[in-house]
């Protein structure tokens, strides 16, 4: 157990939360059934077995990323125009705040304010942002997730433009469990706010004219 991935330890034990029925809310807002995530979890703990695939000098891809990434493209089409376009922007602005607080804050250091370890701040920004803009589950996944895809992307564009001999590969080693914990703790983030709200309120948690997940 030692020696297992973190990312495989974090989706065993979210696989065995939901198949004894934790998340069940939490999934209805994002319109997935439990069997269904059971299945994409299951995919994602056999897609750490996957091996690289190289395009070129500069690129690589981790084939076990497209499994994330095609849940992430799943969320997106099959959500309102609305609600599409805002977790868009909350997925661009969750990277440009990761990209400016990379490039400006942590040279020196590799702790971020409060000792949080960078890896999680995709997560954790996305989950503040989506809950706070749109109270959406399936904003917040989409953020956490896609913000290491695009932030990757900018990696792979910024060593083509300085002809830097280094390849990016997107999902690779530790990325890959950073794509997917930092998926699962935006949407833990945006549902923990989501609970103390409807607890202070004494009341569920509804907003009118902003969307959310069209379920809340």
């Amino acid at each position: 157990m030692a020696n297992l991935p973190i990312g495989i330890v974090f989706l065993s034990i979210t696989t065995i939360l939901v198949f004894l029925g934790f998340f069940r809310a939490t999934l209805d807002r994002m319109r997935l059934t439990d069997r269904s995530t059971i299945i994409i979890l299951v995919l994602l703990i056999i897609a750490h077995l996957m091996p690289n695939f190289g395009i070129n000098q500069y690129l690589a891809i981790n084939l076990g990323a497209i499994i994330p990434l095609a849940v992430l493209i799943y969320l997106l089409i099959t959500t309102s125009p609305n609600e599409r376009i805002r977790a868009i922007a909350i997925l661009l602005a969750t990277t440009g705040f990761i990209w400016v607080t990379d490039n400006l804050f942590l040279n020196s250091t590799d702790r971020f304010l409060f000792n949080i370890d960078p890896l999680y701040l995709p997560g954790i920004i996305g989950g503040l942002l989506a809950y706070l803009t749109t109270r959406s589950r399936r904003s917040a996944f989409i953020a956490g997730t896609g913000s290491i895809f695009l932030l990757d992307i900018i990696a792979f564009l910024t060593n083509l433009n300085h002809h830097v001999p280094s390849q990016i590969i997107i999902g690779g080693g530790g990325i890959f469990d950073a794509i997917i914990i930092n998926g699962i703790l935006a949407v833990i983030i945006a549902e923990i706010i989501g609970e103390i709200r409807e607890r202070i309120q004494r009341g569920p948690a509804r907003l009118p004219n902003q969307g959310g997940d069209e379920l809340e």
